[in-house]
């Protein structure tokens, strides 16, 4: 066996590519087995953790209801999907629209150093002019405006972009000696990425302030003027990397999804979001009218319901089923027979 120290050195180059080619062989031979078994099986997990969270399990199988497996994989598959698209489409359009083109291609390979640090150091101040200065300056812009002037931040979403990009094509246009409308082209492929990338960062802001409304202020103010940055870096490294390919690009954007998901909250209510898209449960129903012979049992007794047999104003969590689990407006939950439910009114 080889020793540890015997071993050649690992090059952080080689590290990607052999990310990227696993994934590519991993996904090639096994693309039908996943096809198969990831839809029912991310829909089993909402599912699951949607009975988890509210402290049930419906009385029937739900393997056997594929339709709603399958429903709920892809309303989730749905969410994060609109987030991989945010971060993937706005570094495409910019990418193939304005740096891949073959005049502004040529012009800025010629006018890179040859090689060394140098070469790098410019290669990232393309890179940082091109992505991560407009997205942040534009997200901080629309950030700002909520505290300053609210009833402008649409506005200012859609014209601060414009300012903002035709200074960073004029810059980029002088440091790397393009041609004389060079600043035109990038500021019109890179418009409505900007915006799109400026309003998913106030979207993720937003999101995200009520968790640290409470915080201790330094804690809350680190994260509030932290997020505008991480957010742009990333939509920008999300940009920076087509020049890997596509696929690098996928693969990390998948993987920032799946936390900017998190870190909004959409991830983890989205058991929420799909049982109630699904009418299923997690909605307030207006009234519930109950079979009056049902009432004069005791556990109707037990029910807060009107003199007329009716549960008002009460928060259905499942109504699929043999039966309807309620929750009481002291927090208690209640579990209703499906046959002793005569209507239910929704608003």
């Amino acid at each position: 066996m080889q020793k540890w120290t015997d071993q050649p050195a690992t090059d952080s180059e080689d590290v990607l590519d052999f990310i990227l080619a696993f994934a590519s062989t991993f996904l090639r031979r096994h693309a039908s087995l996943i096809a198969k078994v990831l839809p029912p099986a991310f829909g089993f997990g909402i599912f699951l953790a949607y009975f988890a969270r509210h402290h049930f399990y419906p009385s029937f199988d739900l393997f056997q209801f594929s339709s709603l497996l399958l429903a709920a994989s892809c309303l989730g598959f749905a969410v994060v999907g609109a987030f991989v698209a945010v971060l993937f489409m706005p570094g495409a359009w910019i990418f193939y629209g304005f740096l891949n083109t073959k005049t502004i291609k040529e012009d800025i390979t010629y006018a890179l150093p040859y090689r060394g640090d140098s070469r790098v150091r410019k290669v990232f101040l393309l890179m940082g002019l091109t992505f991560f200065l407009p997205y942040l300056l534009a997200g901080t812009a629309l950030v700002a405006s909520i505290f300053v002037a609210p009833s402008m931040l649409k506005w200012i979403g859609f014209l601060t972009p414009v300012m903002i990009l035709l200074v960073a094509g004029l810059i980029i246009q002088c440091l790397f000696e393009l041609g004389r409308f060079s600043f035109w082209k990038y500021l019109w492929n890179a418009y409505i990425p900007t915006v799109i990338t400026g309003y998913f960062i106030v979207w993720m802001w937003i999101k995200a302030y009520p968790v640290v409304e409470h915080w201790y202020w330094p804690a809350k103010w680190g994260v509030v003027l932290a997020a505008p940055p991480a957010i742009a870096f990333i939509a920008a490294l999300c940009g920076m990397l087509f020049v890997a390919g596509w696929r690098a690009v996928m693969l990390f954007a998948t993987f920032f999804a799946l936390l900017m998901a998190g870190y909004s909250g959409a991830l983890t209510t989205l058991p929420d979001t799909v049982v109630n898209a699904l009418g299923l449960g997690n909605y307030q129903a207006k009234a519930i009218v109950l079979d009056t012979a049902y009432c004069d049992t005791s556990c109707g007794a037990l029910l807060p319901s009107s003199p007329n047999c009716v549960l008002e104003d009460v928060h259905v969590v499942w109504s699929f089923g043999d039966a309807l689990t309620l929750r009481l407006e002291d927090g208690g939950t209640a579990w209703l027979p499906a046959n002793a439910v005569r209507a239910l009114i929704r608003p």
